[in-house]
């Protein structure tokens, strides 16, 4: 029996976000490891924050950069919405 082009599509979509969900944990784990050794080798904990928030800043401030200057419209931010956001730092 062959198999169609639509079946193959559901399974690649079933696929890789568990397949990109255990890449990042192992990702994350490999980093956590690094980050030990290097604050058992002297690396000061305000050192490793001042690094890691510098590199995400690298990372994440040309894709802001990118997605500010496109034309496109934006919902309002209106106070409930901001009150959910509120809600979801305090609890979540």
């Amino acid at each position: 029996m062959a198999i169609g082009r639509s079946e193959i599509w559901s399974w690649v979509h079933d696929v890789v976000p568990v397949f990109a969900m255990l890449m990042l944990t192992c990702l994350d784990m490999s980093l956590l490891t690094v980050v030990k050794a290097a604050m058992n080798g002297g690396l000061g904990s305000i050192a490793y924050v001042v690094y890691h928030n510098s590199l995400g800043t690298i990372i994440l401030f040309p894709i802001f950069v990118f997605r500010m200057f496109r034309n496109i419209e934006r919902p309002p931010l209106t106070f409930p919405i901001l009150f959910r956001f509120f809600i979801l730092g305090l609890f979540g």
